[in-house]
């Protein structure tokens, strides 16, 4: 027994010094196992997460591969209600700054807000509206896509649709052309000031013979605009009417003098706001088009040259004219584009 305790305890004395090492080394092994597995757990999850990431970015793709259709119209509804609704903020900033700063403050693109942007308002918020109750979004949008022009605005157009509904507006609007120069002529016997009859009865002559008039010729009538025939307190109910139907104004509101005085101003405006922003060779080809045609040129087919040489034209006009002689601009689509070649093409196409 003695002999037994004496080899225990040697024993103890020979391993007291190695133990903690063994100790530790296990300690070390069982966190180095520990450390593995949590590794390993990391790496399955990791690997999961970004097979779900690119699934969910790839997802889209599989839909558009899947099902054309419906994504090519959740597209169209997507980036159309996205680009909306930026001009509709863009609007109300547009209105706070006319409101502290003024309306001559306004570049051409904000004056172009303030123009389109209500009537857009008016166009979409039924769709909008009647989407708004349970379960008549399945009705309402495909109907808007089918009919994008009566219930959609051009931000949800694709481009060659902008082409042709532009086209079929300034086609309607060009229907008034005809019957606004008959008015214009008819006014020739109403002219007492023998200088201005023979100036105005040379401009009809042109006008009928095919060509325009010189600017210069045009200007030097102005005083036939401030009074009678041609002011807008003159004229007669279907010159009226027909004027308002070249600026694509309904004629069947009230205040129609009133809509064509603030129309005719809006022009001037723009004008001006061109013109103090750097002219014509600051426009971007879509805003050029989009301003010849508002004044009465269908821009399709014109050259870039042409159009700015056009838009010159019509600026010596607008700079010209001020508040009591702005039938003049409004006149300005038949002096200046009655017989312009884009539109006898479109009209007669």
């Amino acid at each position: 027994m003695t002999m037994y305790k004496l080899i225990h305890r040697r024993l103890i004395c020979q391993y007291q010094n190695t133990l903690p090492f063994i100790h530790t080394c296990i300690q070390c092994q069982v966190q180095r196992g520990k450390k593995l597995e949590k590794h390993r757990v990391s790496d399955i999850k990791k690997y999961w997460f970004d097979k779900y990431i690119h699934y969910i970015k790839n997802y889209e793709q599989v839909l558009a591969k899947n099902f054309p259709r419906t994504m090519h119209v959740y597209r169209v509804f997507s980036i159309g209600t996205k680009d909306f609704i930026k001009d509709v903020m863009k609007y109300i900033l547009v209105l706070k700054k006319q409101s502290i700063d003024g309306v001559d403050t306004l570049t051409a693109e904000e004056l172009r807000l303030t123009c389109t942007i209500p009537k857009d308002l008016v166009k979409i918020c039924p769709v909008l509206l009647i989407s708004a109750v349970p379960f008549t979004n399945y009705v309402i949008f495909p109907l808007a896509y089918y009919f994008p022009r009566h219930l959609l605005t051009s931000h949800y157009w694709t481009l060659q649709q902008r082409l042709d509904f532009m086209l079929l507006d300034h086609k309607k609007r060009l229907k008034h052309n005809r019957p606004l120069f008959r008015c214009m002529q008819a006014e020739l016997r109403n002219i007492k000031n023998q200088t201005l009859h023979l100036k105005w009865n040379g401009i009809i002559a042109r006008l009928g013979s095919g060509t325009h008039p010189h600017v210069n010729d045009i200007i030097a009538c102005t005083e036939l605009f401030a009074d009678q025939p041609f002011s807008l307190n003159s004229l007669k109910r279907k010159h009226i009417n027909e004027l308002l139907g070249i600026h694509g104004i309904p004629s069947w509101k009230p205040f129609k003098r009133k809509k064509l005085i603030e129309r005719g101003m809006l022009i001037k405006q723009m004008d001006q706001a061109i013109q103090r922003d750097g002219g014509t060779a600051t426009l971007s080809n879509d805003a050029i088009r989009w301003a010849l045609s508002f004044r009465g040129v269908n821009p399709a087919n014109m050259s870039l040259d042409s159009m700015r040489n056009w838009l010159e034209q019509w600026f010596i006009i607008s700079n010209a004219v001020n508040e009591n002689t702005i039938s003049l601009l409004l006149h300005s689509p038949i002096l200046l584009a009655y017989n312009y070649p884009t539109n006898w093409i479109l009209l007669y196409s």
